[in-house]
């Protein structure tokens, strides 16, 4: 989609026009990066990430920027990045197109579970039991096991200072539990908010009462205790042991074999 296309949407100028495949924050990758830049303090991190292609900023900022970059001005950058990302959420198909919920012959759903009837996907030889809450855009593959009254694909928390008042953001991505995951009772995987999704890696298990928020990806065969709490944009890979009620705040990432008592 070219910046120039979003003047009917959101108040900008645009000063150099380009194309952009998806939004996120500073530290996200994707191809094709809209991002919004409202703070000088920011630039190093924004010049960081090469893909970063087009992005919403002010006036005063807008020399800053490098010349590869396509660039729209106005007053208030978060406010528009916001509203452009509701507005896509919202009224288009950028973030997502629907389709029938499909589950699998060979998945054993309680009768007590909530299922999206759409944009949601159960594989083979998974379970899901009594008052699990299975929501929108979420992908789960096979011998997946869904413990009770765990929510997948909840909104996450993200609130923003927009227009005077405390708005909570919508989320338009979605959750992937691969292969052979266990999530175990009352816990939470969040929808990630910008399109694509936070990600659960084969054979993984997370225990009771876990958080794990939006754009967090977890590798393969994690061992997750009761109780954690893993913040946004969070990266974990293999072979990774989180022990009860630890804490990982957002953007960390946590290589291979690591332990964490």
């Amino acid at each position: 989609m070219l910046l120039s296309k979003l003047r009917d949407v959101v108040s900008i100028r645009v000063l150099r026009d380009g194309e952009f495949k998806s939004l996120g924050v500073l530290s996200h990758s994707a191809d094709g990066l809209l991002v919004a830049l409202y703070d000088s303090d920011y630039l190093h991190h924004a010049l960081k990430n090469n893909q970063i292609t087009c992005v919403i900023t002010s006036e005063s900022m807008a020399d800053q920027l490098p010349s590869h970059w396509a660039i729209g001005v106005c007053e208030d950058p978060m406010d528009a990045f916001y509203k452009l990302h509701t507005y896509l959420r919202n009224e288009t198909d950028f973030y997502w197109t629907d389709f029938d919920t499909e589950l699998s012959p060979e998945a054993v759903i309680a009768d007590e579970v909530y299922v999206a009837p759409k944009n949601v996907r159960i594989g083979r030889l998974s379970v899901v039991e009594p008052n699990a809450t299975i929501l929108e855009q979420s992908l789960i593959g096979e011998g997946v096991i869904i413990r009770a009254g765990t929510v997948i694909g909840g909104e996450g928390f993200e609130p923003k200072r927009l227009g005077g008042k405390d708005v909570m953001i919508p989320h338009a991505g979605g959750v992937k539990l691969h292969d052979r995951v266990e999530i175990q009772g009352n816990s939470h995987v969040q929808r990630a908010s910008y399109g694509r999704f936070t990600e659960v890696g084969e054979e993984t298990k997370v225990g009771t009462l876990a958080n794990i928020a939006h754009h967090v990806r977890i590798g393969r065969r994690c061992k997750i205790s009761a109780g954690v709490v893993i913040c946004g944009s969070t990266s974990i890979g293999d072979d990774v042991s989180i022990g009860p009620q630890s804490i990982i705040s957002s953007e960390i990432n946590i290589e291979d074999n690591a332990i964490i008592k």
